[in-house]
């Protein structure tokens, strides 16, 4: 038999007692005997009764010491459910992982037999909570709040001007200690910050002293402040920004205020510092030598045609990175920029794309065009974007290709014009430029280097210089912020796949980053990031003691890593610290300041078991404008899926679309629809991705003076709102919205990791656009080049509005033509001497041409063999060539009227002379 462990108890042996004896063979004393009279006999029963009879007398033991514990746990429960408050998991799970081994002995069918009469009470009031743990306490807890609700119901009528709802008065009282509020766009998140105040004091649970709130801007923390001070009346309650927290637990460290540098106040005044060291570097020959190493072969990143499956996505690597040579032109690939940039430097003089000396036209019809051709040595370079078994790019059509190259090379014998050639093959060997050298030496081309100050003012001239200088004051930040050293960010480079120019950024960053720390300390100053990085070593050292017991957090969406781990440290203090955090993961935008929307999204992951609750009451928004901004930003899956309900409801679509190229008369038409539906004061937000988008708003606002009109970038423009918003330059491209701009590769390493979904916080900045408005939203785009947010509004059929602007200076349509070429780009209308037709949108990359209707300018369909125009108000037919798919076009010559391919052309290699006499048009009019 084996002892019983004596009191006080190890749980784990109790544990493995029960599991091993009293679970098995001791389970139902009864039926064991019944089983035992049954085969042996009365006689055999009895003997077998007095052989259990010491088994009976240790089960009554065990009761006997089971009982203190019983009492125990009872007596701490009471003290649980008797304190009048919020039950919080961990003390909850405390008192479980405590007296949770007791579950398995209360459980026994016996047990009520054994237990003394005064413990039957601990029973009943034990019970309960070891069956049901978790789920019970959720039930009491569910109980305290709506206790906790009628109590302070007059607090929460009056604390604000309109009584809070319901959501808000379950987030004010709900107290675990982390607790995460998910607010939605015009919900009352600041009405619930000071509602969760007010009532942490008024129910007793803390003292004003110690209340934390915390925001992220100056003048959010003043005007927090001032409501507490307004609805609250409580003059001790520490209102502060992140930065002014740090400040205030540098001081109490160090025993003095520290004082904050300039550059940390004005970004313009880094940025200017920061260039003024690069100039003053660029006097050391190392550095001056390592720039322009970078400049010529690192500003844009490197990649490979053979790693894009379709040219569209070639083509916006191209555009994203803006690539272009020193002398200033957009290319068509890294590669070429490269040959560009070694011929420049070399002092060879180029001309990009310039027309072949012969008036010719190559497989496609179209004049040849070499990739350079130098004008001083009458020399042609042609770069073949070709590996090394001749084989091209996967969105490249590689019998086409070959045959053009094939093409060139005989029209270059023909004519005995000097051809060099160049493969993408020698990039990726990193032999290109070495090859090309020894080509160009052997054709007899005199290399002149341009001598380095002329690069440097070439580059300074294209603006490159003060590019870079922006570039390295934005990691200079994000550089601080992440608490690296250099040694670190060398080794974050080195894992990077595009590592020798990551490295060669680092290198650059080196003496500008110790310039910076040298100028604070000669200064005796502090930045902001100083006051996160420095006020968290104090207080996980220990060398300052917090004395907030609830830390309430504005706008957590925004928190970054940095700011988190001042949180964690604060609250590790603390043992019963509780964190508040209200934020909306569908407004997080400023991942490019450091901000992680992870930590809202994974909250729990991130500080520990959560209570969620959820504002889903809008008072801004109408319902039209809630419904199309919820279904547009969930489109990512990694949102967190909530309901927002709006106040207000009407009938009808509140958002406009407004097409046309000129983005003034989109603006206008906006403004003259807003003023003719209003004669009372009406204020109206104009709305942009960009700053310099801005307009003329001293015209605008002579103009309409009944309008109350205010411009801002979208960022700028989070937690205001206006009776009505005009959403403009909703265009694509790298200053379109979405911006497509291109992120430094080096900014991307201290940056949080980038999410999965395409342009995810970018359509989140497009949610915030739509929900600044309290009736209507106006949205303008450039129907040739729409912004692809427009283009999933208009294609999904979101309700908006978008046919309401027509008539001169509006567009009737979005262009809906798929490039055949790039797949991505879009067939746009255009005019030349020529006639009308149709380009890619994505030119100068893509020059895919489709013809257009002759008569009205409209698109052509294929019906057999006639293109004819879609206008269903145009009946015109363009007979179709068979031999070459060019137009067959009426032509006279000295023998009539015939038809003649557009294909032709005279003197040229490449040429249709197809004709026919007689085609009928009005056959294939009627079909159509």
């Amino acid at each position: 038999m084996r002892c019983w462990p004596q009191y006080p108890y190890d749980p784990q042996a109790v544990e493995d007692f029960f599991a091993s004896f009293l679970e098995t063979a001791m389970s139902d004393f009864g039926a064991a005997i019944e089983r035992a009279v049954f085969i042996v006999g009365l006689n055999a029963g009895v003997r077998k009764i007095s052989a259990f009879s010491g088994t009976t007398n240790y089960i009554k033991r065990f009761y006997q010491q089971f009982s203190p514990a019983l009492k125990q746990a009872a007596q701490e429960a009471r003290l649980l459910l008797s304190a009048n408050r919020y039950i919080r998991h961990a003390v909850a799970e405390q008192w479980l992982n405590r007296h949770l081994w007791l579950a398995p002995g209360l459980k026994r069918r016996d047990c009520l037999r054994h237990i003394e009469p005064e413990a039957m009470q601990d029973y009943q009031h034990v019970l309960p909570l070891l069956e049901n743990g978790i789920e019970q306490i959720a039930t009491l807890n569910q109980r305290f709040v709506e206790q906790q609700t009628r109590l302070f119901q007059s607090f929460f009528d009056t604390v604000e001007s309109n009584p809070l709802t319901e959501s808000q008065r379950n987030a004010c009282i709900i107290d675990e200690q982390h607790n995460l509020v998910l607010a939605g766009a015009g919900t009352g998140k600041t009405s619930t910050m000071i509602g969760r105040a007010g009532y942490l004091i008024n129910a007793g649970l803390a003292k004003p002293e110690q209340i934390l709130m915390l925001a992220f801007a100056r003048k959010a923390a003043e005007e927090m402040s001032e409501r507490i001070q307004a609805k609250l009346g409580v003059p001790n309650l520490a209102v502060k920004t992140f930065h002014s927290l740090g400040k205030h637990i540098i001081s109490q460290v160090e025993g003095v205020v520290p004082a904050i540098d300039k550059m940390a106040e004005d970004d313009a005044l880094r940025a200017a510092f920061v260039e003024q060291q690069i100039q003053q570097l660029l006097t050391d020959d190392r550095y001056r030598s390592r720039l322009l190493t970078y400049f010529l072969r690192f500003t844009y990143p490197y990649k490979s045609q053979f790693n894009f499956n379709s040219l569209g996505a070639y083509h916006a690597y191209i555009l994203e990175n803006d690539i272009r040579t020193l002398q200033g032109e957009l290319v068509k690939s890294y590669e070429e920029c490269e040959i560009a940039n070694f011929l420049y430097r070399q002092g060879i003089a180029y001309q990009y794309e310039a027309n072949y000396q012969v008036n010719t036209s190559g497989p496609d019809y179209r004049v040849y065009q070499p990739d350079f051709y130098l004008p001083d040595y009458g020399i042609y370079i042609e770069h073949f974007a070709v590996n090394e078994h001749n084989q091209t790019p996967p969105f490249i059509d590689q019998q086409t290709y070959l045959a053009g190259m094939t093409w060139k090379r005989a029209l270059h014998q023909k004519y005995q014009t000097p051809l060099i050639e160049t493969y993408s093959y020698l990039k990726q060997q990193g032999r290109l430029t070495e090859v090309l050298s020894e080509k160009l030496e052997a054709a007899g081309v005199q290399f002149k280097p341009l001598a380095q100050d002329k690069l440097l003012a070439q580059l300074n001239e294209l603006g490159q210089v003060s590019t870079f200088s922006l570039l390295m004051a934005q990691i200079l930040s994000l550089f601080k912020s992440a608490y690296l050293n250099i040694k670190q960010l060398v080794e974050k480079a080195n894992r990077h796949e595009d590592q020798e120019r990551m490295r060669a950024a680092a290198y650059l960053f080196e003496p500008i980053y110790e310039a910076y720390q040298q100028q604070l300390r000669d200064n005796a100053t502090i930045d902001f990031d100083d006051m996160i990085g420095r006020a968290i070593e104090y207080v996980e050292a220990g060398r300052y003691i917090s004395p907030y017991r609830y830390l309430l957090v504005d706008e957590f969406q925004d928190i970054s890593a940095s700011r988190a781990r001042l949180l964690k440290a604060l609250m590790a203090q603390q043992p019963e610290c509780s964190l508040f955090g209200v934020g909306d993961d569908w407004q997080s935008i400023y991942r490019f300041t450091g901000s992680d929307v992870s930590l809202t999204k994974d909250f729990e992951s991130h500080f520990g078991v959560t209570a969620t609750s959820v504002l889903d009451q809008t008072f801004r928004f109408n319902n039209q404008i809630g419904e199309v901004a919820s279904r547009f930003v969930t489109q990512n899956p990694g949102q967190i899926i909530k309901q927002i309900h709006s106040h207000r409801h009407i009938q009808g679509a509140a958002l406009s679309l407004i097409k046309t190229d000129q983005e003034l008369v989109g603006i206008t038409a906006a403004l003259d629809a807003i003023a003719a539906k209003t004669s009372q004061p009406t204020s109206v937000l104009l709305l942009a991705r960009f700053n310099f988008k801005k307009p003329d708003m001293a015209a605008l606002r002579s103009r309409y003076r009944q309008l109350n009109i205010q411009f801002m970038s979208v960022h700028a423009s989070k937690g205001k709102e206006a009776d009505y918003v005009v959403v403009f330059g909703l265009d694509k491209g790298k200053h379109g919205f979405p911006s497509e701009k291109a992120i430094h590769p080096l900014l991307e390493l201290l940056l949080p990791q980038a999410e999965a979904f395409e342009h995810a916080e970018e359509r989140r900045l497009f949610y915030v656009a739509l929900t600044r408005a309290r009736h209507h939203v106006y949205l303008v785009t450039n129907g040739l080049n729409p912004s692809p947010f427009i283009r999933e509004l208009v294609d999904n059929h979101y309700a908006i509005n978008i046919d309401a602007f027509t008539g001169k200076g509006f567009q009737e349509q979005m262009a809906n033509i798929p490039c055949s070429a790039c797949k991505t780009g879009y067939m746009v209308p255009r005019d030349s001497q020529y006639g009308s037709f149709f380009g890619c949108n994505q030119y100068p990359l893509c020059n895919h041409t489709q013809r257009a209707c002759q008569w009205c300018g409209g698109s052509l369909k294929t019906q057999g063999r006639f293109r004819v125009c879609a206008n269903r108000r145009c009946d015109f037919v363009e007979p179709i060539c068979p031999r070459c798919d060019g137009a067959m076009v009426l032509r006279k010559g000295a023998y009539g009227q015939f038809w003649g391919c557009s294909h032709y052309r005279k003197d040229t290699e490449f040429s249709c002379s197809h004709t026919e006499q007689f085609i009928d048009l009005q056959t294939a009019r009627t079909r159509s």
